[in-house]
Formats: structure tokens, sequence, C-alpha cells
């Protein structure tokens, strides 16, 4: 098994995390690395419905029908509007 040495900027974290969770350190790096590790060598997977989306926002993008920035602005100064008045 290889050593992975603590930058001392996460060390004092990482004691309190295995303190409060009641885990060794030595799983909370393992599991920690099992998670990264997956994330960069897994191809991610998606939903035929977001394939679909993807498919379709593709198609409007090669047909030009591509949204300004102002409309993208003014349809986030809408929602969070409406997000103030609920």
């Amino acid at each position: 098994m290889a050593q992975l040495e603590v930058p001392e900027k996460y060390a004092a974290e990482l004691q309190e995390l295995a303190l409060r969770d009641d885990r060794a350190i030595q799983d909370i790096l393992a599991e920690a690395m099992d998670a990264y590790l997956s994330f960069r060598f897994t191809e991610p997977q998606l939903t035929a419905v977001q394939s679909q989306r993807l498919q379709h926002s593709l198609a409007q993008a090669e047909r030009r029908e591509l949204v300004s920035e102002p409309e993208v602005e003014a349809f986030f100064d809408d929602w969070e509007k409406e997000a103030r008045l609920q």
C-alpha cells in the first residue's frame, strides 16, 4: 500500500472529521481517493432524457438558434424577481 502525506492545511479538518464521525483517518482518505478516482476514470452516464435534451440543444446550436447574453440576463433577472415574490 502506498503512503499519502496529508498537506498541513487539511490536517486539522481531517482530524475533526475523524473525531466527529468516529472513523479512522485512513478510512476517510481511502473513501476520498475512491471517489476521486471513480470520478476521474468513469465515463459519465446520461439518462435517456438527458441524452435527448443534449442532442436537441446541439441541433439548435448547429442551426444558430442561440440566445443572446442580454436575453439570458433578462431571464435570470425575472427569475430572481419571481423568487423574491414567493
